[in-house]
């Protein structure tokens, strides 16, 4: 596992509709952890249909299943390092290693 490379910070959270009101809504907390930030390969780009135009990353974290498990409704925010503060959509989901997952992610432009 790659642990020693997991030093950034991040938070998934999945996008409620809990307003009587369409379109108003709220996000919640779902999951913490620690991962890898690098940029998307050339695979990364094809296979999760990605904008170039647009920040892409690409982050590991620990499989933790069944404890946690992202779709690709989810969203995560990175809390720290370059991305501090950016929210992003997952693309693609995808086992790396023994114990790790491979999640793309585009920014969602506010």
């Amino acid at each position: 596992m790659r642990v020693s490379a997991m030093k950034d910070y991040i938070i998934f959270y999945e996008v409620t509709n809990n307003s009587p009101y369409p379109g108003i809504g709220g996000k919640e907390n779902i999951y913490e952890s620690w991962c890898e930030i690098y940029e998307p390969s050339t695979k990364d780009f094809q296979i999760s249909s990605l904008e170039t135009e647009k920040v892409n990353v690409t982050v590991v974290i620990r499989n933790v299943y069944p404890e946690f498990l992202p779709t690709v409704g989810h969203t995560f925010e990175v809390k720290t390092g370059m991305y501090k503060d950016s929210e992003f959509n997952i693309k693609n989901i995808a086992p790396k290693e023994e114990n790790t997952l491979k999640i793309v992610g585009e920014k969602i432009w506010e």
